[in-house]
């Protein structure tokens, strides 16, 4: 079996995530984002852009054929010593699994307007 490298990475407007939240308040907050990943950022944009970001990037690394998992079963996770992880519940759990695609490692970024995640896993050749 050969392994190759999956990337993802998306770009993400964080003026349009702060609209949302704005607008939809914790509607739209509950909807993307688990309860820890709310507890972390709380109402910040700039964190939350950031994360969807990662969100959107895991899905291009998994890349679902009929099905999307749901956002909140991709969480983004912080670490005491400030790194970011990717964890991967019910739906993109069990993708992650058909496809061949172990553990994710993630990078955020928010800056200039923008937040930017990139996700980078190891798969099965092939898909």
């Amino acid at each position: 079996m050969t392994l190759d490298v999956r990337v993802g990475t998306d770009v993400e407007a964080i003026a349009e995530v702060a609209d949302a939240i704005d607008r939809w308040g914790t509607r739209y907050t509950r909807r993307l984002f688990t309860e820890a990943e709310r507890a972390e950022c709380g109402d910040s944009a700039p964190r939350l852009t950031a994360r969807f970001a990662a969100k959107e990037a895991a899905l291009k690394l998994l890349a679902p054929d009929d099905v999307v998992p749901s956002w909140r079963s991709i969480e983004v996770r912080t670490s005491p010593n400030g790194a970011p992880s990717l964890v991967l519940h019910d739906e993109a759990a069990d993708l992650a699994r058909q496809r061949g695609i172990g553990p994710m490692s993630v990078s955020l970024s928010h800056g200039a307007g923008i937040g930017t995640a990139t996700v980078v896993a190891l798969g099965r050749g092939g898909r």
